[in-house]
């Protein structure tokens, strides 16, 4: 389905995001203003989702505060490429991740590195799995919250669909259907080794307040692979 040449223009990304606070308590303690916005918050999520009716506030905010930007930060940007050889199809794979406690620190390095990268290749695609749906726009809202330069190719809101840098691998599995599958389920359906062997997603809100950083940033890592796996193997090439 990708050549090689299209492959090699290919940035893959993930990113994980955590709870902005290590409990609705502590929120309340730290950031008054902000916890105060909560319960409507989570009234409208536990609308949303008849599975979270019986929880309270505190549970809601533990389970489900590190999907939405204004409850959450990114702790991990983790960002590969994959290399391929023209004579014998062997591939390898370089990642790099932006990790840590400062939000501002790892939104403003991956968005420096973002900038050269789209300056130097204008023709890269940007490739994740919901990247559309979840991670750049989780990015762009931490860059305005952090008062970091969008640069033009990522101005989402005003480029049309056919001009955009980003690649959604969880679009192209719909193939134009309505569903399609978590990054995990898509893994095992197509033979390719499982990111989620020792975390889930829902497990990273946990395990960051726990004090497991370099284990989320092997998650990250294990998840960008996953991907290039995904478009290697849709492409037909060995994956890695």
């Amino acid at each position: 389905m990708f050549g090689k040449e299209s492959i090699r223009t290919m940035l893959f990304i993930d990113i994980e995001t955590v709870s902005s606070h290590s409990s609705l308590e502590a929120m309340a303690q730290e950031h008054p203003d902000l916890h105060h916005h909560w319960p409507a918050k989570a009234n409208l999520i536990r609308k949303g989702k008849p599975e979270l009716m019986n929880l309270n506030d505190s549970d809601t905010y533990r389970q489900e505060a590190a999907l939405y930007t204004e409850f959450a930060k990114v702790v991990c940007i983790s960002i590969g490429q994959v290399t391929l050889d023209d004579y014998t199809d062997q591939t390898s794979f370089k990642v790099k991740s932006f990790y840590g406690d400062n939000e501002h620190e790892i939104v403003t390095d991956f968005f420096k590195a973002i900038t050269a990268l789209l300056r130097k290749a204008p023709n890269l695609k940007i490739v994740g799995h919901n990247i559309k749906g979840f991670d750049l726009p989780f990015l762009l809202r931490k860059a305005i919250v952090h008062n970091v330069t969008i640069p033009r190719e990522l101005h989402l809101h005003t480029i049309k669909p056919w001009e955009s840098c980003l690649l959604d691998t969880s679009e192209i599995w719909k193939f134009g259907s309505w569903t399609g599958a978590p990054l995990g389920l898509l893994c095992t359906s197509l033979g390719i080794p499982t990111p989620k062997d020792a975390m889930e997603g829902s497990q990273v809100s946990e395990a960051y307040w726990n004090g497991r950083l370099e284990d989320i940033k092997t998650y990250c890592e294990k998840d960008v692979k996953a991907t290039a796996n995904v478009i290697l193997k849709i492409s037909q090439l060995p994956i890695l």
